[in-house]
């Protein structure tokens, strides 16, 4: 039975890790969710207004409300010298009764050679590149597994921004 159990595992492990972990929704890279604080709404929005700016790499701030910020950040990649790969994404966090809900969407990836233009692809480009066969799907997984885990890293940070102040 238990040899059973051991070939089935092996069996199916190929097809579990080469599956992407990144968000999609619509064909594109979006994150959104909402989290509980049992604070004050106010009290979240100050805490939204001061972890923002901390946790956000190039943060640029696009528009404020009285309980919502929209933001531009970038995050980037690990390349070997000669290559510059980034991600631009917007971020928008709205303080509620009860927490905060956030939305990371319009992500954008750029690449370049040191000295030339870079090259820009929406997330639904990049997205498009798994359906490819040989070495542009493996770059392209290794490109999203390490989006998808930076996106994981700024939202455990908010979190935890969130609930320590």
């Amino acid at each position: 039975m238990l040899n059973m159990k051991m070939l089935l595992l092996y069996l199916l492990l190929p097809f579990v890790s080469m599956g992407q972990t990144v968000h999609i929704k619509d064909e594109k890279i979006v994150y959104e969710s909402k989290e509980k604080l049992s604070l004050p709404a106010h009290e979240i929005f100050n805490r939204i207004q001061q972890a923002v700016p901390k946790i956000i790499d190039s943060y640029m701030l696009e528009e404020q409300s009285e309980n919502s910020i929209k933001a531009r950040g970038e995050l980037k990649l690990k390349t070997p010298h000669h290559l510059i790969r980034t991600v631009a994404y917007s971020i928008k966090i709205n303080s509620t009764e009860r927490g905060y809900e956030y939305v990371i969407d319009s992500v954008i990836f750029k690449e370049q050679e040191r000295g030339e233009k870079p090259i820009i692809k929406p997330s639904r480009d990049v997205l498009d590149d798994m359906d490819e066969t040989g070495k542009i799907v493996g770059d392209t997984e290794k490109i999203l597994n390490e989006t998808d885990m930076r996106f994981q890293k700024l939202l455990a940070l908010l979190k935890k921004e969130m609930r320590e102040g």
